[in-house]
C-alpha cells in the first residue's frame, strides 16, 4: 500500500488482486461460477450448504460471505456495464444531463451518420393495404407508414421488492421507502430467416436500480450495437414515468410508444367494474368498447362510455377520470389489428417475463426483504445468466453487452377474430355454464 499524506494511491489488495473480505479466502472461477448460478435460483443458505456438500468442507464458505461475494460481484457487473454504456455514448457524440435530457455534440453529426441510413424504415404501402382490405379496414383509417420494419422492440417494466430496514421513522420528510424499486428493459431485434418455418430473434436484457439510470444503459446498447438508426417501438403498461424517461431521452430519434393490449383491456375491464352498478350493463358496455379500441378506433371507444346511462353509473368521477385516462394515452394507441395482421408484437410480455427471470422469481417470495445494493446486485447476477455472459465475466472479466441470437421454430397464426369477440364467446361460456350446473 502507498500513501501520499493520508491519501492511498495505491493498494495492491484491490488493485492488483481481487477485492477480498476480511480473512477471506481467494477462489477458483468454478467456485465463482457456481456460487452465481446458485444465487440466481436459491437462497444463500440453501446455496452455501450445497457447495460445501460439493467440496467436502467442514469448514466452507458460510452463508455471510456467501451473499457478500455475490453482492461484490453483482455490484462489479453494473459498474462495468455503466462504464461501457458511458464509453459507447461519449464515442458517439451524445451527452446526457441529470434529467435524461440527450444532446449532440459537434462531432455527433458525422459519426451517427452511418447508423441513420440503416435498414428500411416501414413496411411497404403496398403490403400494408393489402392486408388492411383483408381485414375490411377503410383506407382513410390507418396510416401506411406507421408499421415499422425490423425495429427494436423494448419493452420496460419496473417493479418492487419488499425493503429491508432496522428502522423506519415516522416522522414527516424521514419515512423511509417500503420497497426497493428495480427496472428492466428487454431489447429484441427479429427478423425473418431463410428458413420460412423459422425466426430469427437477437435479445438481450439491461436492470437497474432506477428509471433514469437503466434508460442511460439502453441508450449505450443501442449505441454499441448501431441501432439508433432503426425505429425503437416502446412497449409500456401506461406508467407515466416510463412514458417520460422515453420521451425525455430519445426524442432525437424515430420512436414509437405502444400501449400493451392487456394492461389496456384490464384498466378497462376494471374501471368499468368500479363505473357501474349492474353486471349485465358492464359487460354489455365492455363489448362494444373493446372490438373498437382493438381497430384503433378511441373516438368511437370514447363516444360509447360518454352514452352510458348515467342510472347505471355508481360513480361519475370514475367515468369522467377513464375517458380522460384514453384522451391521454391516444397516441400510443395504434390499430392492434391491423400490427397483429402484419406479424407486429402488440404485447409488452417480454419484458415482464423478464421482469420474472431475473428480479420477482428470486426475490418476492413471503418473507424475504432485501436491501438497496443487495436487491440490484442479485438482479445484475441474474441479468447476465439470461444474456448467456456468465462465463465471459467469470473468464475474462468483461461482457459483450451485444445482442443475444436464438432462433426458434415460428408459431402458428392465431385466428383474430376470436379476439375481438372474446367477450360474447366468454358470456355464451358462462351461461352456458350455469345451464349445465343448474341441470
Amino acid at each position: 500500500m502507498i500513501k501520499v499524506g493520508n491519501r492511498i494511491t495505491f493498494n495492491s489488495a484491490a488493485e492488483v488482486f481481487e477485492e477480498m473480505g476480511p480473512r477471506e479466502a481467494f477462489k477458483s472461477d468454478l467456485l465463482r461460477g457456481l456460487m452465481l448460478q446458485f444465487a440466481s435460483v436459491m437462497s444463500v443458505r440453501n446455496a452455501a450448504s450445497i457447495l460445501n456438500r460439493m467440496r467436502r468442507s467442514d469448514n466452507g464458505i458460510i452463508d455471510t460471505t456467501f451473499r457478500n461475494c455475490v453482492e461484490r460481484e453483482g455490484a462489479s457487473i453494473q459498474q462495468y456495464i455503466e462504464r461501457k454504456a458511458a464509453a459507447a455514448i461519449e464515442e458517439k457524440g451524445l451527452a446526457v444531463d441529470n434529467s435524461g435530457a440527450v444532446t449532440w455534440k459537434e462531432t455527433a453529426n458525422k459519426v451517427m451518420q452511418e447508423d441513420f441510413k440503416s435498414c428500411p424504415k416501414h413496411i411497404d404501402a403496398h403490403v400494408v393495404h393489402a392486408v388492411a382490405k383483408s381485414l375490411k379496414l377503410e383506407e382513410g383509417s390507418y396510416d401506411p407508414t406507421d408499421y415499422e420494419y425490423s425495429g427494436v422492440n423494448i419493452s420496460s417494466d419496473e417493479v418492487g421488492v419488499k425493503r429491508q430496514t432496522e428502522s423506519r421513522p415516522r416522522e414527516d420528510g424521514k419515512v423511509q421507502p417500503k420497497s426497493v424499486q428495480n427496472t428492466v428493459i428487454h431489447i429484441e431485434l427479429a427478423n425473418e430467416t431463410d428458413t420460412p418455418k423459422v425466426i430469427s430473434n437477437s435479445s438481450y436484457t439491461l436492470n437497474g436500480s432506477s428509471v433514469l439510470g437503466t434508460f442511460r444503459l439502453l441508450l449505450g446498447f443501442l449505441c454499441i450495437n448501431g441501432l439508433l438508426g432503426r425505429t425503437m417501438v416502446f412497449f409500456a403498461d401506461g406508467a407515466r414515468n416510463l412514458n417520460t424517461a422515453i420521451a425525455e431521452m430519445f426524442a432525437f430519434a424515430k420512436i414509437k410508444i405502444i400501449l400493451d393490449w392487456y394492461h389496456l383491456r384490464k384498466k378497462i375491464e376494471e374501471s368499468l367494474s368500479t363505473i357501474c352498478n349492474n353486471r349485465a350493463y358492464r359487460n354489455e358496455t365492455l363489448q362494444k368498447t373493446m372490438p373498437l379500441l382493438w381497430r384503433g378506433n378511441v373516438d368511437g371507444a370514447i363516444a360509447i362510455l360518454a352514452s352510458i346511462d348515467l342510472g347505471m353509473v355508481k360513480d361519475k368521477d370514475k367515468l369522467h377520470y377513464l375517458i380522460g385516462y384514453l384522451e391521454r394515452v391516444r397516441k400510443n394507441i395504434p390499430n392492434y389489428m391491423l400490427r397483429a395482421a402484419l406479424g407486429l408484437r402488440n404485447s409488452s410480455n417480454r419484458g415482464e417475463k423478464s421482469n420474472d427471470l431475473i428480479v420477482s422469481n428470486r426475490q418476492k417470495h413471503n418473507g424475504m426483504s432485501w436491501s438497496d445494493a443487495g436487491s440490484t446486485a442479485l438482479a445484475s447476477v441474474s441479468a447476465i445468466q439470461h444474456n448467456n455472459e456468465l462465463d465471459n465475466w467469470i473468464e475474462n472479466g468483461s461482457l459483450s453487452f451485444k445482442l443475444v441470437e436464438r432462433t426458434t421454430p415460428k408459431r402458428p397464426k392465431r385466428n383474430r377474430k376470436r379476439t375481438e369477440t372474446s367477450y360474447e364467446n366468454t358470456s355464451a361460456k358462462l351461461k352456458k355454464t350455469k345451464l349445465l350446473a343448474v341441470a
